[in-house]
């Protein structure tokens, strides 16, 4: 199973490097009054806007930059689900309650009763006490 996850953790990240890749490649190919480079569409994906931005010259690499933003989200959501799917399907660990305690010194929490006395901050000019 962590060979499939890492397999789409190595397409997620080279998914989002081609998009980065393509993004840099549109900018640098829109027209220069557009000003793409500080242009906050290229992180919230709205594709409709860097199209009319970015005019038909960026047309290919904005559509592979579409396409791999894309495969990137779907790895990752696909690597998410499948990650949680994995950590449901492992054996619980034994825990200490779940076994018999041979030592008859012990007792088990359930039964036992906190009668412990732990110390409690003073006040000052309070007379030292112990709580339980």
């Amino acid at each position: 199973m962590s060979i499939l996850l890492g397999v789409i953790l190595l397409f997620a990240v080279l998914a989002l490097v081609l998009a980065v890749m393509q993004a840099i490649a549109m900018v640098r190919a829109a027209p220069v009054s557009e000003n793409l480079a500080g242009f906050m569409p290229l992180g919230w994906w709205k594709f409709r806007q860097l199209e009319q931005k970015a005019g038909p010259a960026a047309a290919q690499p904005l559509n592979i930059y579409k396409r791999a933003v894309i495969a990137f989200v779907v790895f990752l959501l696909l690597g998410l689900i499948l990650s949680g799917w994995a950590i449901n399907q492992a054996p619980a660990p034994a825990s200490a309650s779940a076994e018999r305690i041979s030592d008859p010194r012990i007792i088990p929490a359930e039964f036992a009763f906190n009668t412990d006395l732990r110390r409690v901050a003073t006040m000052p000019g309070a007379p030292k006490m112990l709580e339980s």
